[in-house]
């Protein structure tokens, strides 16, 4: 009985966090997000150098200019000053026009990469829902070994080996879940919006429960043979 202690607490584990799995992503929410982003870092790269060139009443201020040989005084507007501003002005449409042209390239292709990560998101869900049965079938399998092995009934190799095996799809299972969370963290860094999707259920040992003291596996250690 010492060799299954371990397992005995993994189906209720699993069960609550087969109940709490959640796939109430948003697509279209996020999609919002992400333009909603966008559009902000648009505006404020397009406010940097929006205005810069403006026609004020000075560049048509005339210029007192005082002529010797006629002995008097005139006056005269300078065109440079308007010429280099309305130059100015046009230089500054092109770039805006351009800013918006990137961001609009930039939102098509983000939306694609957000669409795309969303399905692996919701696949890797599933399949995390499809392999706990699977995963509880395999440890009651080992739970039947340990049993043969304390009676005596199955050599020590063998039952080894079902040990190794459950502990390697454990691991499996915990690694599926970490990549969830790597998927999850690009959703968020494309959207700038924090995904609110808790994971920790879904770790064995759960990771909210680690306080929670769990009997080792004897014989990794030169324990009972």
């Amino acid at each position: 009985m010492k060799w299954f202690a371990l397992f005995i607490l993994l189906p209720v584990s699993f069960t609550t966090v087969a109940q709490q799995i959640n796939t109430d992503l948003q697509i279209d929410s996020l999609i919002q997000k992400l333009q909603e982003n966008l559009a902000l870092k648009k505006d404020i790269e397009i406010s940097e150098i929006k205005g810069v060139y403006k026609l004020t009443p000075w560049h048509f201020a005339p210029n007192l200019n005082y002529d010797f040989i006629n002995n008097n005084y005139y006056l005269t507007i300078s065109t440079g000053p308007i010429i280099s501003n309305l130059l100015g002005k046009r230089q500054e449409t092109r770039r805006i026009s351009a800013i918006e042209r990137r961001y609009t390239n930039l939102e098509y292709t983000s939306e694609i990469k957000l669409k795309s990560t969303y399905l692996q998101v919701i696949q890797k869900l599933t399949n995390i829902n499809l392999s706990y049965d699977i995963l509880l079938n395999d440890i009651e399998i080992y739970k039947i070994k340990a049993q043969q092995h304390e009676a005596n009934e199955i050599d020590t190799e063998t039952f080894l080996r079902e040990r190794s095996s459950i502990l390697n799809k454990i691991k499996s299972h915990n690694t599926e879940v970490a990549d969830i969370q790597r998927y999850l963290l690009d959703i968020e860094q494309l959207t700038e919006y924090e995904v609110n999707l808790n994971l920790l259920h879904y770790f064995y040992p759960p990771l909210e429960e680690q306080q929670t003291t769990y009997p080792p596996l004897e014989g990794a250690g030169g324990g009972h043979y």
